[in-house]
């Protein structure tokens, strides 16, 4: 278990990197990343690879940056759907179930279920559309700065240090 999530930090360590070194500006970048994060909010389960990249393309931003974003943040997305449930019902309200306490008696375990994760359905889009949008608006002044402090401090290391060359 311990190798697996070893792998997994490694790789997201890596994705990282390979975000913060990519040669656009930092503007078109940190688009990218805030396009990426949103996608990670909205309830586009396994479609939010291809599609934030078919965004990213038609809306003119960093399809790259927002294509790792997505697939970085793809193991925090139980987490983001969760906080979508709370904003939303905050929010919103629950919505009614459409099964009575009377009625439940009746009904199996699975139904259910089923009834009370549908019940979720408003609240839950509120939410995640809130979530998106605030994250992304976040995410992307955070990244700017970021990007440009990288930016200036390659700019000030001696040509080969900044490869790693010594």
């Amino acid at each position: 278990m311990a190798n697996i999530l070893g792998k997994l930090l490694c790789k997201c360590r890596d994705s990282y990197h390979k975000l913060l070194n990519l040669p656009e500006a930092p503007k078109k970048v940190a688009q990218g990343i805030a396009l990426g994060v949103a996608f990670d909010f909205l309830p586009v389960p396994f479609i939010s690879i291809p599609l934030s990249f078919i965004v990213a393309k038609l809306i003119r931003v960093h399809a790259v940056a927002a294509t790792l974003t997505v697939l970085i943040f793809k193991p925090a997305v139980p987490l983001f759907f969760t906080l979508n449930i709370f904003v939303g019902k905050f929010l919103v309200g629950t919505a009614p179930s459409p099964i009575t306490t009377d009625l439940a008696q009746g009904v199996p375990l699975l139904t259910k279920a089923v009834l009370k994760i549908k019940a979720l359905g408003f609240p839950f889009l509120v939410g995640s559309f809130v979530n998106a949008f605030i994250a992304s608006f976040l995410v992307y002044f955070l990244s700017v700065k970021i990007l440009e402090a990288r930016q200036r401090a390659i700019k000030k290391k001696p040509k080969g240090k900044q490869y790693g060359y010594e």
